[in-house]
């Protein structure tokens, strides 16, 4: 056992690291970041999606297809991807991520997107990572943003470069809760811009965020990238809105 692990070892047992959802103590290996009991009631889109925008068809016999949104308005972004549908489990822990400032939800859900195995996603394709970013003012309320810390996860894991400083949010918007999806285009137009394109020119990106709602938020941003000089933009999110 080296020095790093002696250190986790003390640690887990003054602090005990607790399901992100429930705050049951978690007693298995390092790498399990929710109870047995939360982690069966979350739905991992694993397969049965839209190979574009990731929509899980979790009730549909007809597999994997294009949803009809992408086939009516194809979306800037080359593909999306999510670990598990916006319910229950997921929900609660990134209310407490995101809301009560819990950064040990925050580490679970960033070790757990960084572990996921995402359908149909090659890593190696992309060689940068940026978060979507919050303005200033929203950054300042809440005192981070959750997607850079998510970011961190996947890029230590994959071993990718988090840039996030090259795309800022430059237009304070409402909340885009409670809007649906043309008033969410709407706000969210114009929020974003590069801060330097040539270190955006040429390159293969991945936007990292923690829900896809309607996904105008994230398509606006690989709108962005793309007219920097960006090659090709993915997104990965922790969870999405399913229906």
């Amino acid at each position: 056992m080296n020095a790093k692990d002696i250190l986790n070892y003390v640690g887990d047992i003054i602090f005990p690291r607790q399901c992100p959802a429930c705050a049951e103590i978690l007693d298995q290996p390092a790498r399990q970041f929710f109870c047995s009991s939360c982690s069966g009631r979350i739905n991992f889109i694993t397969d049965n999606f839209c190979p574009i925008c990731g929509i899980p068809f979790f009730s549909s016999p007809a597999g994997s297809h294009i949803c009809g949104d992408c086939l009516g308005n194809r979306p800037y972004f080359a593909q999306a991807r999510a670990v598990a549908g916006f319910e229950t489990v997921i929900m609660e822990a990134i209310h407490k991520f995101k809301y009560s400032r819990s950064l040990s939800a925050g580490n679970a859900l960033g070790c757990l997107m960084a572990d996921f195995s995402f359908p149909d996603f090659v890593f190696s394709e992309y060689s940068l990572l940026i978060p979507v970013p919050l303005h200033i003012k929203r950054l300042r309320e809440r005192g981070f943003n959750q997607s850079l810390l998510l970011a961190r996860e996947i890029g230590k894991k994959h071993e990718l470069p988090v840039n996030f400083s090259l795309l800022k949010r430059i237009k304070f918007t409402l909340t885009q809760t409670g809007l649906n999806k043309i008033e969410r285009e709407k706000n969210i137009k114009g929020a974003f811009a590069v801060k330097d394109r040539k270190k955006v020119a040429g390159r293969n990106i991945i936007l990292i965020d923690d829900v896809y709602t309607t996904g105008a938020t994230i398509n606006e941003c690989s709108r962005v990238l793309l007219k920097a000089g960006a090659q090709k933009v993915a997104v990965l999110t922790l969870s999405r809105v399913t229906q």
